[in-house]
């Protein structure tokens, strides 16, 4: 599980600037069409190996280190293709907005379905996403522009990283969230690889059942969720300054609190 996770999530590292850069030279829409359509693809891998019994460890880590791959430059165009579809004035609500859908997907219905979708059959577990991602790719179809970004002058992909790393050295503030969001990340990925073995089991110390702390996880799912669905309303209420501060202040400390 460890080396799965590891392999989904190592693209991000490798892989996060050279999808910038790409989504800066090539149509959004068209990037997110064809990481889709490699999800897609992948997942039916998956499922076929699964009937046919030929699979292995190795493809596993291989197919999922690919839709890692997929996922960051997905993700990457689609968080630059917002600003193209929604007014300035209305990307606070439109980020909201997305996040709680992705987070309703991920956190609420996904494990249920997921759970459900193995009882039936390893099969039905893989391929049900890649229909899934094959309808996403319908929905992104029905989205009519172009969202290719304008430029001036030929550069290489090198340069073009050189140049955001080097604007964000620059930025104080950006430099400042790029570090906190990267040690934030770190120390939350890092609680809950081992976080079960704390909260789960009558010799631990939170001595909770496999229920309970089910949902212990959907309460933090739940938070995630309303704070996505106000935060437009917050901004407009404190400032998008202030916002940020009591976001910053309020998230450690409430990971602090003792069980």
């Amino acid at each position: 599980m460890a080396g799965v996770t590891l392999a989904l999530g190592l693209p991000w590292l490798l892989l996060a600037l050279p999808a910038g850069a790409l989504a800066d030279r090539v149509d959004r829409r068209a990037a997110m069409l064809g990481a889709n359509i490699a999800r897609a693809a992948l997942l039916g891998a998956l499922a076929a190996l699964s009937v046919l019994d030929t699979g292995s460890i190795e493809v596993l880590y291989a197919l999922a280190f690919c839709a890692g791959a997929a996922e960051t430059v997905y993700d990457t165009s689609a968080q630059s293709i917002l600003p193209q579809v929604v007014p300035r004035g209305r990307l606070s609500r439109a980020n909201g907005r997305l996040h709680s859908v992705e987070l309703t997907a991920n956190e609420f219905a996904g494990p249920p379905l997921g759970g459900l979708l193995v009882a039936l059959g390893l099969a039905s577990a893989f391929a049900a996403p890649a229909v899934l991602w094959l309808a996403a790719v319908g929905a992104l179809l029905l989205v009519r522009g172009r969202f290719r970004v304008e430029r001036s002058t030929r550069t290489t992909v090198r340069a073009d990283i050189a140049e955001g790393l080097r604007f964000l050295w620059r930025h104080r503030l950006l430099r400042v969230f790029a570090v906190l969001v990267g040690v934030s990340n770190l120390a939350i990925s890092a609680s809950f690889a081992v976080f079960v073995l704390f909260a789960v089991g009558p010799g631990s110390p939170m001595g909770l059942t496999e229920p309970a702390y089910g949902l212990l996880l959907t309460a933090i799912a739940g938070g995630s969720l309303a704070g996505s669905l106000t935060a437009d309303r917050v901004e407009g209420l404190l400032g998008r300054a202030w916002a940020l501060r009591a976001s910053v202040v309020a998230s450690p400390r409430s990971w602090a609190c003792p069980p």
